[in-house]
This record gives C-alpha cells, structure tokens and sequence, in this order.
C-alpha cells in the first residue's frame, strides 16, 4: 500500500516518527509528502516531539553565541560586531539586549523587532512571556520586576514595567513582602500564564502580565549547603532542582494558591559530578524532560542531559575552550508561528542613541538568527 494512499492522521502519525535525514527523503518521494511535511503545524509539532537543542553566550554578554543543534555535542558558532545578552527564551522565540536596545526575534521565521530603550536593573528581573493565540500566531510581552522604596523597615516592594503591544507602561500593581532578595543567579519562569521569581527566603514572587496580579508564594525548602539550585517548568508543574554531588532532587509545587508545598518527585543519581575531580559544575537547564548539568576540570567543559523519559545520563554539549566562564544556556525548540509585532525589517526607535548603533545592533541580531535558522530545514 502506498504511504499516500493512507489516511491523512496515520501519514503524520508515521512521519513524526523518523529522524530529521529520513524525513528529508521521505519528503522527496512525492508532492503530498512534501506538502505535509513543510506545514507549520507539522514542523512544530515534529521538533516538539524530539529534544532540545542548546543555545548559549557569555553571562555578562559576548560577541559570540553558540547553538548546538539536537545530537551535535559540538556547536556551532557565530561572532557579531557587538556584545550581546541573551536575556529570555520563551516557545521558540529568544529575547536579546544589544546596545541598550531589547530585541525580540523568532529565528526560523526570521522576524524580529528592536524595542525603544528600557532601563535594566537586572538581567534577571526580565521575565519574558510568549502565548500561543492560535496554532499560528503568538504573542509576547515582557516584564521587569523592580524594588521599589518600602514604608516599613524589614519589608520590601515590588512593583512591574510592562512591554505589550507597542510601548511600555508602569502596572499599577504593587506588592509587599517580608524583606528578601531575588535569587539574581536564577531566571524567572514562565508557565500557564504566570512569571515566577525564586527569591533568597525560598518565596516566590509571581506576576501574571494579562491580569496584571502579582502574589507571595510562602514556600519553604531544605536550602542544604553547598546544593545547586534551579527554577524550571514541566508537566504543568513549577518544578524545583535541588542538585548536591551525589543527587539530583525534583521537586514539584503543588496547590500553589492555595496551600503550596514542594513534593518530591525524582531522585536521580549525579553522575555526571559524584566522585569525580571537578573544578565547579553547576546545573543549567530543565525543559520537563531532561536536567541539564554543566561541569568543569582541567581540560574541558561539558554538558550533561539526563532524559526523564530513559533514565539516563548522556553528552549533549562540548563547550569550546574558549567561551566565557559563565554561561547562559538555554533549551531551545523551534516555533514557525507568526509572532504579533515582529517584522522582517526593524530598526527600532529613530532617536539618535540608537541610529548611532543600528548597523551593529542588527548584524549581531542577524547572525543568532541564522545560526538557528541554518539547522531546521526541514
């Protein structure tokens, strides 16, 4: 029986089974595979279905970027004219900050769009947000947490900037709360319609940017010393990593407006780190299903997966010798929606700050998006 001759769910069903090269020639067979195959919705919920792939640069910005597709441990790299941050990710499209100026960029449809100049307190007071409208359209907004000047002593408030549509705005909302610092070694979440911030105390702060309601989440956990910690999402919970050298601990939030609590859901076995000579390693990623833990010694830097899913640990990055100590790194999947506001050429604000760098802010822009963009033709 021809594949074409089946019916249209089991020919997906059957496509989204093979690896990238075999899709490629499956899609050489005929038109109607080809037709299939380079949908949008096929091609997102083909690369949703398989691993991330890792994007990183230097913590304190770089001229490089690197990208190391899904089963390439080795990267691909890109050098652009400026320093850039990576300052978010968020289904698919990625929040950059070049010459004071934020970027939003989707790279498989190579759209993008450069925002009026914003004050950064913080790299992690960013929380970057992307909805899904409809299977083809999202939509993004941007949130800076800020401290603002408390009446009490012992009590800190906190107050949001906004970035929806076309400009930005003051939110209304403030919120007290015992004083406590946000972790600034940790980037806030983005799950089910909310930001979430981990803070010193093991609270969370959370910001929801449609309704503009922000909460204190009193949670409490075993802050063990010398333990790596991490803020992620998966399986539609807020989920906690705690790593010490010989375990890795998951824990998930559950009734968290209501009676919030960290249940334990995983131990897992580092072995990437347990008795072994490391110079520091530190874990760098969960995106629901693989932990990602990135170690140091004399000769290289590495980074580990663990898949949920196998159980098991694998090499899923070797870092160049000569990237920045401190990494961002990020779990990436591709999105082919069309992104509300994003375009195929923007220059951003036509103030004289930012004519003066235009050049410069677009070229380091243009060469992360096609460092992505060269890896899904599919």
């Amino acid at each position: 029986m021809a594949m074409d001759s089946l019916p249209l769910n089991l020919q997906e069903d059957i496509l989204l089974r093979l690896d990238p090269k075999s899709l490629v020639m499956m899609r050489c067979t005929n038109k109607s595979m080809e037709h299939i195959t380079k949908g949008p919705s096929f091609k997102s919920l083909y690369w949703s279905r398989t691993g991330s792939s890792l994007l990183h640069t230097g913590v304190y910005g770089s001229k490089f970027s690197c990208f190391h597709p899904v089963g390439d441990v080795w990267p691909f790299c890109s050098e652009g004219p400026s320093e850039c941050f990576i300052l978010g990710y968020c289904s698919g499209i990625i929040l950059i900050f070049v010459h004071e100026c934020f970027c939003v960029a989707n790279p498989l449809t190579k759209k993008f769009r450069f925002l009026d100049y914003h004050f950064l307190e913080t790299k992690k007071s960013i929380g970057f947000a992307v909805d899904q409208i409809n299977e083809t359209t999202q939509r993004f907004k941007i949130v800076c947490i800020t401290d603002v000047a408390a009446s009490n002593p012992g009590e800190t408030m906190y107050g949001f900037h906004i970035y929806a549509g076309n400009s930005w705005k003051i939110s209304k909302t403030k919120i007290t709360c015992p004083s406590s610092d946000l972790r600034r070694d940790m980037k806030p979440v983005y799950l089910q319609g909310c930001l979430y911030w981990l803070r010193s105390d093991g609270s969370i702060i959370t910001f929801n940017p449609e309704t503009e309601k922000a909460l204190l989440v009193p949670t409490k956990f075993d802050q063990q010393v010398g333990a790596k910690l991490l803020l992620g999402a998966g399986d539609n919970y807020l989920t906690l990593i705690l790593a010490t050298e010989e375990m890795v601990y998951l824990y998930a939030l559950e009734n968290i407006f209501t009676d919030p609590k960290w249940i334990l859901t995983r131990r897992i076995k580092n072995e990437p780190v347990h008795q072994r000579m490391l110079s520091c390693w530190c874990v760098v990623g969960f995106d629901g299903r693989h932990v990602l833990v990135r170690t140091k010694d004399k000769i290289e830097h590495v980074i580990y997966g663990y898949d949920l899913r196998a159980n098991t640990w694998e090499v899923v990055g070797v870092v160049p010798e000569w990237s920045d100590a401190g990494l961002d790194i990020y779990q990436f999947k591709p999105s082919w929606s069309s992104v509300i506001g994003l375009q195929d050429h923007n220059n951003g604000s036509m103030l004289s700050f930012f004519t003066k760098f235009r050049y410069q802010r677009r070229v380091s822009v243009e060469g992360i998006m096609d460092l992505i963009h060269g890896r899904f033709r599919i």
